[in-house]
């Protein structure tokens, strides 16, 4: 039952789990200068969001919001060529294999 003293959640986001113990299935290379040139609206929905990002259990792992909306799991690294690797639980990254939360983190 419920009182006016019980506090009930006003979001509907459910937070993600932060702890992956190694990067995940579906991680992909990322050329972050060739996302510049492609995919120029996502990179410029990155720059211009109001974001939110919390470090994770792991130097890779991020917690990421853009604008204010459910935040994703993200983890990026960095090969020591200059390509990154990448993951994100958006469903943009899902379907395009390139997201806003990604191009914040680089």
């Amino acid at each position: 039952m419920k009182t006016a003293e019980s506090p009930t959640t006003t979001s509907e986001c459910s937070p993600p789990n932060q702890w992956i113990s190694r990067q995940p299935s579906g991680t992909r290379d990322l050329d972050f200068q060739q996302i510049r040139q492609r995919r120029s609206a996502t990179w410029n929905a990155a720059l211009d969001a109001s974001v939110d990002v919390t470090k994770g259990g792991r130097p890779d792992l991020f917690l990421v919001s853009v604008d204010g909306d459910c935040p994703a799991n993200c983890s990026l690294v960095e090969h020591p060529n200059g390509i990154h690797a990448g993951w994100c639980s958006c469903e943009v990254f899902q379907a395009t294999t390139v997201c806003p939360h990604l191009c914040i983190r680089r």
